[in-house]
C-alpha cells in the first residue's frame, strides 16, 4: 500500500509530460481522469500498463503524416487525428456529425460496402486543393477491430500524400520516355549482348532490318545468319573478334571494321565498337556493350578521296608545271617531283631552302611573301577569305628563277585557296608554269607586230586558200580598206584590171614553185583609183613543210612620181587654184610670141584684177577670200577654149593669153569675145559662208606686135591697161594706149609722194559737225583725213586712202589721226571752244593690230584729255571678220573710256545676236539709206527699223549724209538721236570750225549757217 502514492506519481507524470489541445490532448485527459481514478480506487497494475500503452498510441497518431479517420459502415466518422483535422478543419468532437462521403465526395460508394469490410481496400487517389494548391492522396480503407471482437466495427481510413511521390513518378516516366526516343532516333545500332546466355539483351534497333531482311530471312540461330552475310574476306576476322571477346579489358573499347551484305547485294561496312559492361561473380565478362555505325558513305568517300589522291599525285608528277600546295598554316606540305625537271632541284631541297635560294630578284619573292601574309589575316575571317579567293583567281604572279644549271627560267604563278568539305579554309594550290619560251616567243613576236604595225609598206596575210585573214595600218592608208572590208576576200580585188588579174594566177603559181616572187604590179584602191606599186610574195610553210599562209608585201611607187609631180606643179601652178603660175605663163607666153613671130601672127595679152576683193577678205577672213578665188578661177578657165591659157599671178591678179590669132582683127575680136564672157561670168554671185557676195573686174588687154614684142614690154602694158580700166570705174575692159603710160606713171608718182607725206606733215583733218535731231544743239564733230599735197593741192580720200592700204601706211596715218584729234580737242579746251566729242574712223588693219588698246591708251595719257571725249568708228564688216577678237579687242578699247560707234551700219552683215553683245554706244545710219528719204519707201523702212533696234539696245542713233529739210524732218520725226550732213555742216579745219562755233554762240543757233558743196 504505501507504493501505490508513487505508482500513482509515476503516472502522473507520464501523463503531464504529453500535454496537447488536439484529440490526442482530450484522450490524454481521459486517460489521466481515468489514472486519477484508477489510483484512487487502487487499480491493479495491469490496468495502468494498458492505460500507459493507450497513451503511446494517442501520441503516435498525432505523430505520424498520415491523416487516419475512423468511421463506422456508413461512413459516419467517429475519429480523426491531428493531421486529419488540420486537412479538413474538423475536430474530433464534431466529426461525428459529418459523413465521409462528405468530406470525399469522389470515393468510390462500394468502399462503405459492408459485405467486403474484411478487406483491405487502395482506392483511386483523389486530388484536394490544400492551401491554394492542389494536392494528390492515396486512400487506403482497413476493417476496424476492437480488442476481443471477432467482427468488424467500421473502418479505418488511411491519407497519405502522395503530390511529390506522383511528380517524381512522372518526371521517371517522362525522363525514361525521352531516352528510349533518343535511343531510337539514333541511326546507330545499339545493343547490349549476353556472353554467358548467349542472348541480345537489348537494342534500340534491328540491325538485320536496316539491312532488308526479314525476321524469317534472320531465323533463329542469330550467329548463322551474321556469319552468312559477312564478306569472305571477314570470316576470319570475325572468329578472332568473338574469341576476343572473353578477354577484354574494362575501359578499352575493341574497335572493327566488318562488311555485311545488304539484302540487295551490296556490302555495306560497319564500324562496330564493344566495351565490359558488367563482369560475374567469378570477373568474368558477362555482358557488352557495344555500338555498329553503318560508315559506308564514309569509306567510299575516303577509297574515292585515296583514289584521287593517287591520280592527282601522278598527274602532278607527270606535269611540267610545279605543283605544291600549303597546309591550313601555310607551311609547304608537298611539291610536285617536277620541280627536278624545271628548275634542277629536289622537292626536299626545295621545300628546305624555299623562293629566297631560287629566285633571283628578292622584290618578286616579297611579292609572293606578301600575298601570303594577306592569306594568313583572312583566313580567321569567311568574308575576307572568299574576296582574297576571288581576287586570286584573276593574279599572276611572275619570277626570274635561277635553275640549279645558271639557267635563268622565268616563272608564271597561280596560286588558288583550298577549302575542306565544311568550307574552311585548309591551305593553298600554287602552280608555276615555265614560260621562259613563251616569253622569248612573245618577244620575238611583239618585234614582228612592231614591224607589221609600223611599216611604212603595206603587209598582207593569207590563209592557204589566198583569202586576206590579216593587214597592216599602211595597207589601210595605202588602199583605203579598212581591216574589216578586205577580210575574207581574195587578193584579186586590189588589181588593176582584168589583166593585172590574169597576171596574179601566174604570180601565185612562181609562188608555189619558188617560195616567194617580187616584181612590179598595178592595183586599184578602194575608190578606184590605180597606183604602181612593188609587191613581195613568200610562202610560209611550218615544219612538215605544209603551207601555213602567204605573206605579201607591197610599197606604193606612185608616191615617188606623185612627188616629182607635185614638184613640177608647185613649180609651175598657182597652189591655190591650180591654174598655171607666172613662172609657167611667161614660159607659155615665151612660146606663144616666138611662134607668132615665125607666122607672123597676133598674141593676145589680158591682165585681170578683182575689184572689191579687197574688203571681203579682210571682212570674211583668208580662208572665204580663198574659196572666192577658186570659184573665180573656175568661172574664168571656163571662159576661154582648151588651148588658151588662164594663170593667177598672186593675189587677186589674174592673166589671160589667147591662142595666136592670124591678123589684127581676128585678134581683137577673140580679146572682146573673152573679155565680155569674164565680165558676164563674173556678174554672178559667189555664195560665203550661206551669203551672197559680188566681185567685179577690171581687165588690161595688150596685143603683139602692136604693143610689144618681149615679154616685159608686153606684159607692162598689159598691166597699165588694166589699171586704166579701174580709172575707167571698174567692171570694164581696156585696151592699151601710148596715153596710159602718162597716167600709170601719174599713179606711182602718188604712191611716191604718199610715203613722204606723213613725215612732211602734209596731213590735215578736217572736222564735220554733228548736231541733235533738231539741227541747232552740236553734240560732237566727226574728223575726217584730208591730204594737203605741196603741188596737187587738196587730193580727196577717194584718191589717196586705197593706196595707202596698198602700201601699208595706212596703220601709221591711222594713229597720227587718232593723235591728232586728241591734240586737237585738249587746244578746244584750253581756248574755251565747246565741242563734246570728236569721232575718228579705224580701218581694218588698224582694228586687227593686236597693239591698238595699248597706242591709244598712250595717246590719251599723253594729251591728257577726257577719254569720253574720243569716239571710235568701226564699220560692221570689221567687226565680223573675226567675232571673238572684235569682243576682246572692244572690251579692250572700252575699258579706256572712249565711246564706240558702229560706221555704215546696214551695209554689212553683222549677226543682232552678237550686235547686243558687242559694248557699242551709237549706230550710224549709213548715207545710201539716207538718201531716198523720205520718198524712198524702203530706205524709209529701214531707218525706222535700225531707229527702232538701237533704242531697243540703249543705243544712240545718228544718220549721215543728211542733204535737205526733208530728210531732216522724217529723220527727228522718227526720233533720231543726231544727224550729220552737208546740209547741216560740211568738214572744215579746226580753225574754221572754231569760228564757225563762236559765230553760233552770237546768233545763239548754228542752225542759221548755211549748207555748202561737198568737199
Amino acid at each position: 500500500m504505501p507504493r501505490s502514492p508513487q505508482r500513482h506519481k509515476g503516472l502522473n507524470r507520464l501523463i503531464d509530460q504529453h500535454p496537447s489541445p488536439s484529440a490526442s490532448a482530450r484522450l490524454d485527459r481521459l486517460v489521466r481522469r481515468i489514472a486519477v481514478t484508477c489510483a484512487r480506487l487502487l487499480v491493479p497494475l495491469r490496468l495502468r500498463a494498458r492505460w500507459q500503452l493507450l497513451r503511446y498510441s494517442a501520441t503516435a497518431l498525432g505523430a505520424i503524416e498520415e491523416r487516419i479517420l475512423i468511421s463506422d459502415f456508413s461512413g459516419r466518422l467517429q475519429f480523426l487525428n491531428n493531421q486529419a483535422e488540420t486537412m479538413f478543419g474538423l475536430s474530433s468532437r464534431e466529426a461525428p456529425r459529418y459523413r465521409l462521403q462528405e468530406l470525399l465526395p469522389n470515393l468510390d460508394p462500394l468502399a462503405f460496402d459492408a459485405a467486403n469490410s474484411t478487406v483491405d481496400l487502395c482506392l483511386e487517389a483523389v486530388g484536394l486543393l490544400q492551401e491554394g494548391e492542389s494536392r494528390l492522396f492515396s486512400i487506403t480503407r482497413r476493417a476496424l477491430r476492437l480488442a476481443g471482437e471477432l467482427e468488424p466495427s467500421g473502418f479505418v481510413w488511411v491519407m497519405r500524400d502522395i503530390t511529390r511521390e506522383r511528380s517524381a513518378q512522372t518526371a521517371l516516366v517522362e525522363r525514361e520516355r525521352f531516352w528510349s526516343e533518343v535511343l531510337r532516333a539514333v541511326p546507330d545500332t545499339l545493343y547490349v549482348q549476353d556472353l554467358e546466355a548467349g542472348k541480345l539483351l537489348f537494342s534500340n534497333s534491328n540491325l538485320a532490318t536496316r539491312l532488308g531482311y526479314s525476321e524469317e530471312e534472320r531465323g533463329d540461330d542469330s550467329n548463322l545468319f551474321w556469319r552468312r552475310i559477312s564478306h569472305p574476306d571477314d570470316q576470319e576476322y570475325i572468329w578472332r573478334l568473338l574469341a576476343l571477346r572473353g578477354s577484354m579489358i574494362d575501359g578499352v573499347v575493341q574497335e572493327s571494321l566488318l562488311r555485311w551484305r545488304h539484302r540487295d547485294g551490296k556490302w555495306h561496312w560497319f564500324c562496330v565498337t564493344e566495351q565490359v559492361l558488367t563482369r560475374n561473380e567469378q570477373g568474368k565478362v558477362q555482358r557488352l556493350i557495344g555500338v555498329a555505325r553503318d560508315v559506308t558513305t564514309n569509306m567510299e568517300h575516303s577509297h574515292s578521296l585515296r583514289d584521287s589522291e593517287r591520280r592527282y599525285r601522278m598527274l602532278a608528277g607527270s606535269l611540267r608545271d610545279v605543283v605544291f600546295t600549303t597546309d591550313s598554316s601555310l607551311r609547304i606540305d608537298y611539291i610536285s617531283p617536277s620541280v627536278q625537271t624545271v628548275l634542277g632541284y629536289s622537292p626536299e631541297w626545295a621545300a628546305q631552302h624555299g623562293l629566297d635560294r631560287v629566285v633571283a630578284k628578292p622584290r618578286q619573292a616579297a611579292r609572293f611573301y606578301d600575298l601570303m601574309r594577306r592569306v594568313r589575316d583572312a583566313s580567321a575571317s569567311p568574308v575576307e577569305l572568299a574576296k582574297l579567293g576571288q581576287t586570286l583567281q584573276a593574279q599572276t604572279l611572275y619570277f626570274d628563277c635561277l635553275a640549279a644549271d645558271g639557267r635563268s627560267v622565268a616563272i608564271e604563278l597561280r596560286m588558288m585557296l583550298i577549302s575542306d568539305e565544311n568550307n574552311r579554309f585548309d591551305g593553298t594550290l600554287c602552280i608555276g608554269r615555265d614560260v621562259s619560251e613563251q616569253r622569248q616567243a612573245e618577244t620575238a613576236l611583239r618585234r614582228a607586230a612592231t614591224v607589221f604595225d609600223h611599216s611604212t609598206a603595206a603587209i598582207v596575210v593569207t590563209d592557204p586558200s589566198g583569202k586576206i585573214v590579216q593587214v597592216n595600218a599602211a595597207f589601210v592608208r595605202i588602199t583605203g580598206y579598212s581591216v574589216d572590208e578586205i577580210r575574207g576576200e581574195l587578193p584579186m580585188v586590189l588589181s588593176a584590171d582584168r589583166q593585172q588579174a590574169n597576171q596574179m594566177d601566174y604570180v601565185h603559181s612562181q609562188v608555189l614553185q619558188t617560195g616567194s616572187w617580187e616584181g612590179e604590179f598595178w592595183l586599184k584602191r578602194k575608190g578606184g583609183e590605180t597606183y604602181p606599186c612593188w609587191i613581195g610574195i613568200t610562202a610560209v610553210r611550218d615544219d612538215e613543210n605544209e603551207l601555213v599562209s602567204y605573206v605579201c608585201f607591197f610599197s606604193d611607187m606612185s608616191e615617188r612620181k606623185a612627188s616629182e609631180k607635185r614638184i613640177h606643179r608647185l613649180a609651175y601652178y598657182d597652189g591655190l587654184t591650180q591654174l598655171p603660175n607666172r613662172t609657167l605663163f611667161q614660159d607659155r607666153l615665151h612660146s606663144s610670141l616666138q611662134l607668132a613671130a615665125r607666122r607672123r601672127g597676133w598674141v593676145v595679152l589680158m591682165f585681170l584684177d578683182l575689184d572689191r576683193f579687197k574688203p571681203i577678205n579682210d571682212s570674211l577672213g583668208h580662208a572665204a577670200g580663198d574659196r572666192m578665188l577658186k570659184d573665180v578661177a573656175v568661172r574664168l578657165a571656163s571662159c576661154v577654149d582648151e588651148d588658151d591659157t588662164v594663170a593667177r599671178m598672186g593675189g587677186d591678179e589674174f592673166t589671160f593669153l589667147l591662142r595666136p590669132g592670124g591678123d589684127r582683127d581676128e585678134a581683137l575680136s577673140r580679146a572682146i569675145h573673152v573679155a565680155e564672157r569674164v565680165l558676164g561670168s563674173l556678174a554672178e554671185p559667189f555664195v560665203l559662208s550661206g551669203r551672197e557676195f559680188f566681185v567685179t573686174a577690171s581687165i588690161g588687154i595688150a596685143l603683139s606686135p602692136q604693143d610689144g614684142n618681149d615679154i616685159s614690154q608686153l606684159m607692162k602694158n598689159a598691166d597699165t591697161a588694166m589699171y586704166h580700166a579701174k580709172e575707167r570705174g571698174k567692171n570694164n575692159f581696156q585696151f592699151y594706149q601710148a596715153e596710159m603710160n602718162a597716167s600709170a606713171l601719174e599713179r606711182l608718182e602718188l604712191e611716191s609722194d604718199l610715203r613722204h607725206a606723213l613725215e612732211q606733215q602734209q596731213f590735215v583733218l578736217h572736222y564735220q559737225p554733228q548736231y541733235l535731231a533738231d539741227g541747232h544743239t552740236l553734240t560732237g564733230v566727226e574728223a575726217l583725213l584730208r591730204w594737203q599735197h605741196p603741188s596737187r593741192g587738196l587730193v580727196p580720200p577717194g584718191e589717196f586712202i586705197p593706196a595707202l592700204e596698198e602700201l601699208g601706211l595706212i596703220v601709221e596715218v591711222g594713229d597720227w589721226v587718232i593723235g591728232e584729234a586728241c591734240r586737237q580737242i585738249g587746244n578746244w579746251e584750253r581756248e574755251g571752244v565747246v565741242v563734246p566729242k570728236v569721232s575718228v574712223n579705224l580701218s581694218a588693219r588698224q582694228f586687227a593690230d593686236g597693239q591698238l588698246g595699248q597706242r591709244i591708251a598712250g595717246i590719251l595719257a599723253f594729251s591728257k584729255i577726257a577719254p569720253s571725249r574720243l569716239e571710235l568708228e568701226l564699220t560692221e564688216s570689221i567687226l565680223m571678220q573675226d567675232v571673238g577678237g572684235a569682243m576682246r579687242m572692244l572690251d579692250a578699247l572700252k575699258q579706256l573710256g572712249p565711246s564706240i560707234a558702229i560706221d555704215d551700219f546696214g551695209t554689212g552683215y553683222s549677226s543682232l545676236n552678237y550686235l547686243k553683245q558687242f559694248p557699242i554706244d551709237v549706230l550710224k545710219i549709213d548715207r545710201s539709206f539716207v538718201d531716198g528719204l523720205p520718198e524712198g519707201e524702203q530706205d524709209g523702212q529701214i531707218a525706222r527699223a535700225i531707229i527702232a533696234m538701237a533704242h531697243s539696245l540703249s543705243l544712240s542713233v545718228i544718220a549721215e549724209g543728211v542733204e535737205t529739210q526733208a530728210q531732216l524732218n522724217f529723220l527727228r520725226e522718227h526720233g533720231c538721236d543726231e544727224v550729220q550732213g552737208f546740209y547741216l555742216g560740211r568738214p572744215v579745219p579746226a580753225a574754221k570750225l572754231k569760228a564757225s562755233i563762236s559765230n553760233c554762240k552770237q546768233q545763239a543757233s548754228i542752225g542759221q549757217l548755211e549748207p555748202g558743196p561737198a568737199l
